[in-house]
């Protein structure tokens, strides 16, 4: 089943579009909603939204549920732990919820409770930053960054799976990351070398992806690139490839870095044009 962490918001709106595409797919065709109550956003106008959202599922055969769950607390900590308690655990489980930018330009996923349910890894987690809200949560044109984590890859290709009969394109892309100091002196040889090895860590994956998704071949392709900056490479992919959604995995060490403005996945989140789903399976 798809689970809905939902906020009531306008991005949360936009974010339960990607939620009902999922569960459109997903095997059950079920989607579970669950609001937990802080007052923000009166729970009769939750309700309300959840019927017009109920509506949309029922068209794309989709069974809605709305659970309110009471609030132990306004803070994040206590808002995760609400939902923490009340999805069940395991790698069957996939919840969705939002990635925004909060007041103040604090970044869209430092200390959040997106962040912490990522960190969580009681269940899978995708947390969405909706950039294009025309798409309607259905994008055709993928970029997924890989770094050799074969659990990882797999996690992705449960999510890009839900998606499958309508991708129009994936594209893998490996950057093979070195410190700057390292990269700026970077002869072509050592750069050749260091390809090689990323060609040799995708070896099969665009083949066996597509076998997955079941598309054909032409339909999933990669890239290796070399660069001190992996983040920059991945947003300049994602314009030259008309992305319309990438979907990257949240390591533990991006998630519990408590610098801002440099962390990677929080410019990804920030300077690319496209929706960006940050995702961590169990």
């Amino acid at each position: 089943m798809i689970h809905l962490a939902y906020d009531g918001s306008i991005n949360g709106d936009w974010v339960a579009w990607y939620a009902v595409n999922l569960a459109r797919r997903d095997p059950d065709h079920r989607l579970r909603v669950i609001y937990v109550n802080t007052d923000e956003i009166r729970a009769d106008v939750v309700r309300e939204k959840a019927e017009n959202l109920a509506q949309e599922c029922a068209d794309a055969g989709v069974e809605l549920s709305l659970d309110i769950v009471s609030s132990s607390g306004s803070s994040a900590e206590r808002r995760f732990h609400d939902l923490r308690t009340n999805v069940p655990a395991g790698p069957e489980t996939l919840l969705v919820c939002g990635a925004r930018l909060k007041p103040g330009g604090e970044g869209y996923l430092a200390a959040t409770v997106s962040a912490k349910l990522l960190s969580d890894k009681t269940f899978s987690v995708m947390a969405v930053r909706v950039a294009q809200p025309g798409l309607l949560g259905a994008p055709r044109r993928f970029l997924v960054p890989v770094a050799g984590d074969r659990a990882g890859f797999l996690t992705a290709s449960e999510i890009l799976k839900r998606f499958a009969p309508d991708i129009d394109r994936v594209e893998l892309l490996r950057v093979m990351m070195i410190k700057r100091q390292i990269f700026r002196r970077l002869r072509s040889h050592q750069a050749g070398q260091l390809r090689a090895k990323g060609w040799d860590s995708l070896k099969g994956l665009s083949v066996e992806l597509a076998k997955i998704l079941g598309l054909e071949d032409w339909k999933v392709d990669a890239n290796v690139k070399v660069s001190d900056d992996w983040a920059q490479e991945v947003i300049i992919d994602a314009n030259r490839h008309h992305t319309h959604l990438i979907l990257m995995e949240a390591s533990w060490r991006d998630l519990s870095a408590n610098f801002l403005y440099g962390n990677p996945i929080e410019v990804v989140l920030r300077d690319t044009p496209c929706d960006v789903a940050i995702y961590r399976g169990v």
